[in-house]
Protein backbone atom coordinates (compact mmCIF):
# COMPACT_ATOMS: atom_id res chain seq x y z
CA UNK A 1 0.00 0.00 0.00
CA UNK A 2 1.26 3.36 -1.02
CA UNK A 3 0.96 6.02 1.58
CA UNK A 4 0.03 8.43 -0.71
CA UNK A 5 -2.82 6.40 -1.77
CA UNK A 6 -3.85 5.73 1.65
CA UNK A 7 -3.00 9.37 2.96
CA UNK A 8 -7.48 10.76 2.54
CA UNK A 9 -8.72 7.29 3.38
CA UNK A 10 -10.14 7.78 6.94
CA UNK A 11 -10.17 3.85 7.93
CA UNK A 12 -6.52 2.77 7.01
CA UNK A 13 -6.22 -0.87 6.21
CA UNK A 14 -3.90 -3.22 5.40
CA UNK A 15 -2.66 -6.69 4.18
CA UNK A 16 -0.40 -8.78 5.50
CA UNK A 17 0.95 -13.19 4.91
CA UNK A 18 1.97 -14.89 8.02
CA UNK A 19 3.10 -18.60 7.18
CA UNK A 20 0.88 -19.94 9.64
CA UNK A 21 -2.63 -21.67 9.95
CA UNK A 22 -5.25 -18.95 11.37
CA UNK A 23 -6.18 -20.87 14.07
CA UNK A 24 -2.73 -20.64 15.06
CA UNK A 25 -2.63 -16.98 14.70
CA UNK A 26 -5.92 -16.65 16.63
CA UNK A 27 -4.31 -18.78 19.43
CA UNK A 28 -1.19 -16.35 19.45
CA UNK A 29 -3.48 -13.25 19.57
CA UNK A 30 -5.94 -15.08 22.19
CA UNK A 31 -2.56 -15.52 24.48
CA UNK A 32 -1.62 -12.22 24.27
CA UNK A 33 -5.16 -10.69 25.50
CA UNK A 34 -4.59 -13.07 27.86
CA UNK A 35 -1.76 -11.86 29.23
CA UNK A 36 -2.07 -8.13 28.62
CA UNK A 37 -5.54 -7.67 29.95
CA UNK A 38 -4.37 -4.01 31.07
CA UNK A 39 -2.94 -3.09 27.59
CA UNK A 40 -5.76 -3.87 24.87
CA UNK A 41 -9.17 -5.74 24.51
CA UNK A 42 -10.15 -8.17 22.24
CA UNK A 43 -13.00 -10.12 20.95
CA UNK A 44 -13.03 -13.36 18.55
CA UNK A 45 -15.28 -14.48 16.89
CA UNK A 46 -14.46 -17.59 14.29
CA UNK A 47 -11.48 -15.70 12.16
CA UNK A 48 -12.57 -12.54 12.82
CA UNK A 49 -10.41 -10.24 15.52
CA UNK A 50 -11.61 -6.78 16.92
CA UNK A 51 -9.18 -5.03 19.31
CA UNK A 52 -9.55 -1.96 21.18
CA UNK A 53 -7.68 0.16 23.66
CA UNK A 54 -8.84 -0.55 27.12
CA UNK A 55 -11.73 2.05 28.92
CA UNK A 56 -9.57 3.56 31.18
CA UNK A 57 -7.40 5.25 28.04
CA UNK A 58 -10.07 5.50 25.42
CA UNK A 59 -11.20 9.08 24.62
CA UNK A 60 -13.49 9.96 21.82
CA UNK A 61 -10.90 9.49 18.90
CA UNK A 62 -9.69 5.87 19.87
CA UNK A 63 -9.16 3.73 17.26
CA UNK A 64 -9.88 -0.33 17.53
CA UNK A 65 -8.30 -2.37 14.55
CA UNK A 66 -10.67 -5.47 13.39
CA UNK A 67 -8.74 -8.50 11.97
CA UNK A 68 -10.02 -11.05 9.44
CA UNK A 69 -8.04 -13.94 9.00
CA UNK A 70 -8.02 -15.77 5.01
CA UNK A 71 -6.09 -19.51 5.30
CA UNK A 72 -4.46 -19.87 2.00
CA UNK A 73 -2.34 -23.52 1.69
CA UNK A 74 -0.66 -23.46 5.11
CA UNK A 75 -0.64 -19.47 5.49
CA UNK A 76 -2.36 -17.09 6.36
CA UNK A 77 -3.74 -13.65 4.91
CA UNK A 78 -4.32 -10.92 7.45
CA UNK A 79 -7.28 -8.00 6.24
CA UNK A 80 -6.49 -5.59 9.15
CA UNK A 81 -8.64 -2.31 9.08
CA UNK A 82 -8.41 0.56 11.64
CA UNK A 83 -11.31 2.64 12.38
CA UNK A 84 -13.27 4.75 15.30
CA UNK A 85 -15.50 3.34 17.64
CA UNK A 86 -18.69 2.05 16.15
CA UNK A 87 -20.90 5.35 17.52
CA UNK A 88 -18.25 7.71 15.89
CA UNK A 89 -18.23 6.01 12.29
CA UNK A 90 -21.94 6.39 12.49
CA UNK A 91 -22.12 9.75 13.84
CA UNK A 92 -20.09 10.62 10.49
CA UNK A 93 -21.77 8.50 7.51
CA UNK A 94 -25.07 10.09 8.58
CA UNK A 95 -23.59 13.43 8.84
CA UNK A 96 -22.27 13.14 5.53
CA UNK A 97 -25.31 11.73 3.98
CA UNK A 98 -27.65 14.20 5.77
CA UNK A 99 -25.35 17.38 4.58
CA UNK A 100 -25.22 15.74 0.99
CA UNK A 101 -28.85 15.29 0.93
CA UNK A 102 -29.42 18.88 2.54
CA UNK A 103 -27.19 19.73 -0.52
CA UNK A 104 -29.13 18.27 -3.23
CA UNK A 105 -32.37 19.55 -2.54
CA UNK A 106 -30.63 23.20 -2.04
CA UNK A 107 -29.30 22.68 -5.59
CA UNK A 108 -32.64 21.24 -7.11
CA UNK A 109 -34.46 23.99 -5.29
CA UNK A 110 -32.36 26.86 -6.53
CA UNK A 111 -32.20 25.56 -10.29
CA UNK A 112 -35.96 25.52 -10.22
CA UNK A 113 -35.49 29.20 -9.01
CA UNK A 114 -33.64 30.02 -12.09
CA UNK A 115 -35.38 28.21 -14.58
CA UNK A 116 -38.89 30.42 -13.16
CA UNK A 117 -36.32 33.54 -13.42
CA UNK A 118 -36.55 34.04 -9.54
CA UNK A 119 -33.50 34.96 -7.34
CA UNK A 120 -31.81 31.58 -7.08
CA UNK A 121 -30.62 31.61 -3.44
CA UNK A 122 -30.95 28.37 -2.64
CA UNK A 123 -28.03 27.71 -5.21
CA UNK A 124 -26.13 28.88 -2.34
CA UNK A 125 -26.77 25.22 -0.89
CA UNK A 126 -23.45 24.16 -2.55
CA UNK A 127 -20.53 26.04 -1.25
CA UNK A 128 -22.23 25.92 1.88
CA UNK A 129 -22.97 22.08 1.73
CA UNK A 130 -19.19 21.49 0.70
CA UNK A 131 -17.91 24.00 3.00
CA UNK A 132 -19.63 21.51 5.72
CA UNK A 133 -18.75 18.52 4.26
CA UNK A 134 -14.97 19.51 4.14
CA UNK A 135 -14.90 20.65 7.50
CA UNK A 136 -16.27 17.50 8.47
CA UNK A 137 -13.38 15.71 7.02
CA UNK A 138 -10.61 17.81 7.93
CA UNK A 139 -12.43 17.02 11.33
CA UNK A 140 -12.15 13.15 10.87
CA UNK A 141 -8.63 13.43 10.00
CA UNK A 142 -7.71 15.75 12.97
CA UNK A 143 -9.21 12.76 14.86
CA UNK A 144 -7.37 10.06 12.91
CA UNK A 145 -4.18 12.28 14.04
CA UNK A 146 -5.67 12.42 17.64
CA UNK A 147 -5.78 8.09 17.78
CA UNK A 148 -2.48 7.82 15.95
CA UNK A 149 -0.16 6.78 18.84
CA UNK A 150 -2.97 4.48 19.99
CA UNK A 151 -3.17 2.87 16.01
CA UNK A 152 0.51 2.65 16.76
CA UNK A 153 0.03 0.54 19.89
CA UNK A 154 -2.16 -1.75 18.64
CA UNK A 155 0.01 -2.54 15.40
CA UNK A 156 2.92 -2.77 18.23
CA UNK A 157 0.63 -5.49 20.55
CA UNK A 158 -0.30 -7.04 17.54
CA UNK A 159 3.24 -7.92 16.34
CA UNK A 160 4.24 -8.68 19.78
CA UNK A 161 1.35 -11.02 20.66
CA UNK A 162 2.59 -12.89 17.22
CA UNK A 163 5.80 -13.26 18.74
CA UNK A 164 7.23 -12.80 15.24
CA UNK A 165 7.88 -10.06 12.31
CA UNK A 166 5.02 -9.76 10.02
CA UNK A 167 6.51 -10.78 6.62
CA UNK A 168 6.89 -7.19 5.33
CA UNK A 169 8.19 -5.18 8.80
CA UNK A 170 6.82 -1.85 7.25
CA UNK A 171 3.78 -2.01 8.17
CA UNK A 172 3.94 1.24 10.38
CA UNK A 173 5.09 3.06 7.40
CA UNK A 174 2.13 2.31 5.16
CA UNK A 175 -0.96 3.01 7.36
CA UNK A 176 -1.05 6.57 6.98
CA UNK A 177 -3.06 8.80 9.84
Amino acid sequence: MDTKENSFRIRPRFKEKLNLPPEEIIRKIQKGLEDNRESWLGKIVDHHIIIKIPAKDQHYWSPQLTLELEGQNGETLIRGLFGPKPAVWTMFVFFYSSIGFLTLMGLIFGLSQMMLNMKAYGLWAFPIGSALISGLFLLSKIGQRLGRDQMQRLVDLLHRSLEMPIVDKSIESRISP
